[in-house]
C-alpha cells in the first residue's frame, strides 16, 4: 500500500526508520494537547480531525484518507489549530518524525507535493467551516442529506454524529427532520429516511450546492 502512495518516492530509503502505526476505530492518533512536532501519512483507513471547545462542543474540522498528510500541520505555519485526531476506521499511517520532516523539507520535490497536498485541504476545510456561517440551518441539513444519500435511502450512523459533522444541535436536527417530514419531502425509516420529493430538498439547499460545487469535486 505504501508503494502506492506519493509519498513513496521521497521516503523509501527512509522506511526502515519510519513507525508504522496501526490504529483501530475510535482510537486517537493525536492530541490537542499532546505536542510531539510529529506529522503523519495515511496509507489506509479514514482520520478525523476535531476540535472541541472549552464547553464541550465537538466540531468536526476534517476527515481525511489515505494519501494525505495528517497531524498538527498548523503548528507550521505558527498557527497552532487545536485540534486532535481519531480514527474514522481502522487505519494505518507512517509517523513522521521532526527530525525526518526537518530534512525532507529541503528537497524541492517533497515541498511542492507538500504544499499542494496540504494546502488543497486548508481551502476545503475553510470552506466547509465558512458555509455553516452563511447558510440556515435548514439548507445544510438538506445539503447534508442529498450528498449522504444512496439512491433515494438516506442512512446515518446516529443524530449524535450528524451533530458532530454539521454543528447543529440534536433539537435543532430533529425539529427539521420533523419539518421535512411534515412537507413530505422525506419519510421515517428503521435506520434513516426514504427521500420523497428531492425537489424539495434541492430547492431548500440549492444555494448552498452551488457554493460547495467546486469544493465537492476537489474533495
Amino acid at each position: 500500500m505504501i508503494k502506492n502512495t506519493m509519498i513513496y518516492e521521497h521516503i523509501k530509503d527512509y522506511l526502515p526508520v519510519i513507525p508504522i502505526l496501526e490504529l483501530k476505530k475510535g482510537e486517537y492518533l493525536f492530541r490537542a494537547e499532546r505536542k510531539t512536532g510529529n506529522l503523519f501519512y495515511i496509507f489506509d483507513g479514514l482520520i478525523k480531525v476535531e476540535n472541541i471547545s472549552y464547553n464541550g462542543k465537538k466540531l468536526i474540522v476534517d476527515i481525511l484518507d489515505a494519501d494525505n498528510f495528517v497531524g498538527p500541520i498548523s503548528s507550521i505555519h505558527n498557527a497552532d489549530f487545536q485540534c486532535s485526531g481519531v480514527a474514522e476506521t481502522n487505519a494505518k499511517v507512517l509517523v513522521l518524525k521532526k527530525s525526518l520532516m526537518d530534512e525532507l523539507m529541503q528537497n524541492d520535490e517533497f515541498l511542492v507535493m507538500f504544499y499542494q497536498k496540504t494546502s488543497k485541504r486548508v481551502y476545503v476545510m475553510y470552506k466547509n467551516i465558512l458555509a455553516r456561517s452563511l447558510f440556515g440551518e435548514n439548507e445544510i441539513l438538506a445539503h447534508y442529506i442529498l450528498k449522504h444519500s444512496s439512491g433515494d435511502i438516506f442512512k446515518y450512523k446516529s443524530i449524535y454524529n450528524i451533530c458532530e459533522n454539521l454543528g447543529i444541535s440534536r433539537r435543532g436536527i430533529y425539529n427539521i427532520l420533523y419539518r421535512f417530514e411534515e412537507s413530505g419531502c422525506i419519510e421515517k425509516l428503521d435506520s434513516g429516511y426514504r427521500i420523497m420529493d428531492r425537489a424539495y430538498l434541492e430547492n431548500v439547499a440549492d444555494q448552498m450546492i452551488k457554493y460547495m460545487k467546486n469544493s465537492e469535486d476537489e474533495a
